[in-house]
């Protein structure tokens, strides 16, 4: 058999070139469109959290985990879907916090400064039918998170005082976003093998989005899997107002 031509060998190559434009266009519209699919259905998903506890009510299940709670300031509140620790412009599942101390007449007060207190309250958060723990690291003492229903409950303790405070969960959000990565993910493919005669043109549309998208998206699940925050996981959704908030002030400020 004799050796390919010189023209042979060039029709080879621009195929391969072909083949790994195409595939490159493929996988930046696969990523970029599934973080689209992402944020619609981490919205969507997450647009009806459900309510709150009062403070009433988050006070009785407070007294329920540690009998004898009373708070030792004001219960700090945030009712909206629309705000978190960072500021009233921030994007979260809203709280509300309660830091308390022990009756003085309680037969805890032994326990109220050191970490004593901490094995009782797990215990009866599972009487109570809380679950789904998880440890919270950064804390002196032990700290946790559980879920009862649509209720997220974040038991931390410094050594100086333990707090309690409850989210709203994200879980249909979380599951939104994978429906909405995935169904994304599958249309950008889908989309780039039908534009497969302009792979460069997707290529050079994609790659602008795509240097911002997925290093954040790839910082947004990292942050999300880290035992370090107390709260629920983030909605998705709320990355792109605030970082678009970020930029805006930025910009202004550098005039």
């Amino acid at each position: 058999m004799s050796a390919p031509g010189a023209g042979e060998k060039g029709f080879i190559t621009l195929t391969e070139s072909r083949g790994w434009t195409r595939s490159a266009a493929m996988a930046l519209s696969a990523m970029v469109l599934g973080i689209a699919g992402a944020t619609a259905g981490s919205w969507i998903g997450g647009l009806d959290p459900g309510p709150l506890p009062g403070n009433t009510e988050a006070l009785r299940i407070a007294r329920d985990i540690v009998p004898g709670v009373t708070p030792a300031g004001e219960i700090d509140r945030r009712d909206f879907v629309y705000g978190s620790r960072l500021g009233d412009e921030e994007s979260g599942p809203g709280y509300v916090e309660i830091p308390y101390k022990l009756d003085d007449g309680s037969d805890l007060s032994a326990v109220e400064d050191d970490c004593g207190l901490d094995g009782l309250a797990r215990a009866n958060a599972i009487k109570q039918g809380w679950e789904d723990f998880d440890e919270i690291a950064g804390f002196s003492c032990t700290s946790w998170r559980a879920q009862r229903g649509d209720l997220v409950l974040a038991y931390t303790h410094d050594g100086l005082g333990p707090v309690m405070t409850f989210y709203r969960s994200t879980t249909g959000s979380t599951i939104g976003a994978l429906i909405g990565a995935v169904m994304g993910a599958l249309a950008g493919a889908a989309g780039s093998r039908a534009w497969s005669r302009r792979a460069w043109v997707q290529i050079a549309v994609l790659t602008s989005p795509a240097l911002i998208l997925v290093p954040v998206t790839a910082l947004f699940v990292v942050a999300s899997l880290s035992p370090e925050g107390e709260g629920p996981a983030p909605q998705f959704w709320t990355v792109w107002p605030t970082l678009f908030r970020l930029f805006f002030f930025y910009e202004i400020g550098a005039f």
